[in-house]
C-alpha cells in the first residue's frame, strides 16, 4: 500500500506513458507504458471488441471517428452507437458516438470513450483509508471523411484526453497541499486511408498521434500540485502506424468474415527511430459468421493475448412508414496478462433514415 503524496504521482503515471521509457539509453525493449497499455484496452464499440478489438478496415465500424476517420466518408445515413462495459476490479466504461453524411463525399463524426473507478480507496501515511475517490478517464474525437472514388476515402480526426483524480481534497485536508484533479492532453491528429478492392477486400491505413509540437510528438506535462511540491510527470503519447485487412466470404450459405489489424507504437519522443528496441508490435484477429443472415451473428477475436467472443442481433422499429434499424451487441472478455475478465458489455447501434 502507498500513501497518498506517493498515490497522486502514482495515479499520474498511470495515465500517461512512462516517463522512463523515454528519458534516456535503453537497455531493454521498451513495453507499452502505462497510459498506452490502458487506452488500447479500451474499446469504441462492443461489436468491434467482440472479434478481436478490430474495426478499421469495415465500413460498418462506429464510432468511425475512432476506429478510422476515413470510414465516415461511406456513411449514408444518420448513425449512432452506445456501449456499456462493466469490468472487474468494480470499473466502469463504455462509448457514445454519432455520425453521418455532409454533402455527396464527405462525412463527420464524433465520439466519447470513457473508463472509471467506481469505488477507490485513498489511503494516508498511517495506511488507513481516508476515503473513497472515483478517478475516470475519457477521449474525444472528431472526425472528417472525403471520399476520393467509389472505393476509397481518406480521413483526419482530432483528438483529445481528459482524466480527472478526484483526490484533491484529501490532499490537503490531510497535507494542507492544494494538487490539480483535473488534466488534458493537447490535440492530436489522426491520418486515415480506406480502400475496398472489391465485394470480398478491403484494407486501411491509419496514423495515429501525431501532434504540430516539435517531432510530431504529442507531449504535455502534468503538475499535480500548484505549488509544485509534488513532481511533475511527463505524457507522450506514441505515435501509431495500424493497418488492417477484411475479407468476406461464404460458408455453406452463411456470410463469414475475418478482421486483422497490425499495429506498431513508436514509444520514442522522436520524429522516426528505427531502432528496434523503441518499438512495441501487437495484433488483432477477429472471425464472425451471421448464422441468421441479416439478422444474428457470433464472433470471436483476440487482441494480443486478450480473448473476445461476442453475439449480436439485428431488428427493426417502425414508426410509421419509416423504418429504424437496430443492433444489440454483447461481448465477453477476459484479458490474459491482467486476469480479469468483463463478463458484461453492451451496445446499441442504428441509424435514423
Amino acid at each position: 500500500m502507498m500513501n497518498l503524496k506517493n498515490l497522486v504521482v502514482t495515479a499520474l503515471a498511470i495515465c500517461s506513458l512512462a516517463s522512463s521509457a523515454l528519458a534516456g539509453p535503453f537497455t531493454k525493449k521498451s513495453e507499452l507504458g502505462g497510459f498506452d497499455g490502458f487506452v488500447e484496452r479500451m474499446s469504441g464499440g462492443v461489436r468491434e471488441l467482440g472479434r478481436g478489438n478490430t474495426g478499421s478496415a469495415d465500413t460498418a465500424s462506429m464510432p468511425g471517428a475512432f476506429w478510422n476517420p476515413a470510414l465516415l466518408g461511406f456513411r449514408e445515413n444518420l448513425g449512432f452507437t452506445l456501449n456499456i462495459e462493466r469490468r472487474d476490479l468494480d470499473r466502469l466504461g463504455g462509448a457514445f458516438g454519432v455520425e453521418g453524411k455532409v454533402g455527396k463525399r464527405m462525412g463527420v463524426g464524433f465520439a466519447m470513450l470513457y473508463r472509471g473507478d467506481r469505488d477507490f480507496s485513498v489511503i494516508d501515511d498511517d495506511d488507513e483509508t481516508v476515503g473513497t475517490a472515483k478517478p475516470f478517464f475519457s477521449m474525444f474525437y472528431l472526425g472528417f471523411a472525403y471520399r476520393a472514388t467509389r472505393q476509397d476515402a481518406f480521413g483526419l480526426s482530432f483528438s483529445m484526453s481528459y482524466d480527472n483524480l478526484d483526490i484533491a481534497e484529501y490532499m490537503d485536508d490531510t497535507y494542507g497541499i492544494e494538487t490539480e484533479d483535473a488534466f488534458r492532453s493537447p490535440v492530436t491528429i489522426n491520418l486515415s486511408w480506406f480502400r475496398q478492392w472489391n465485394a470480398k477486400w478491403s484494407s486501411s491505413v491509419v496514423i495515429r498521434n501525431l501532434s504540430f509540437s516539435k517531432n510530431l510528438s504529442a507531449k504535455w506535462t502534468k503538475n499535480p500540485s500548484k505549488d509544485n511540491s509534488l513532481a511533475s510527470t511527463e505524457g507522450v503519447r506514441p505515435k501509431v502506424l495500424q493497418i488492417g485487412l477484411g475479407y468476406r466470404s461464404k460458408i455453406m450459405g452463411k456470410p463469414v468474415y475475418a478482421w486483422m489489424e497490425a499495429l506498431d507504437y513508436q514509444v520514442a519522443d522522436t520524429l522516426l527511430a528505427f531502432d528496434p528496441q523503441l518499438h512495441v508490435w501487437t495484433g488483432r484477429v477477429g472471425f464472425e459468421c451471421e448464422i441468421v443472415p441479416e439478422k444474428a451473428t457470433l464472433r470471436l477475436g483476440m487482441d494480443d493475448l486478450n480473448w473476445m467472443l461476442g453475439a449480436g442481433y439485428k431488428f427493426e422499429i417502425r414508426i410509421g412508414r419509416k423504418k429504424f434499424p437496430l443492433e444489440v451487441n454483447y461481448a465477453f472478455l477476459y484479458e490474459t496478462s491482467a486476469g480479469l475478465w468483463s463478463p458484461f458489455t453492451l451496445g446499441l447501434r442504428g441509424y435514423i433514415p
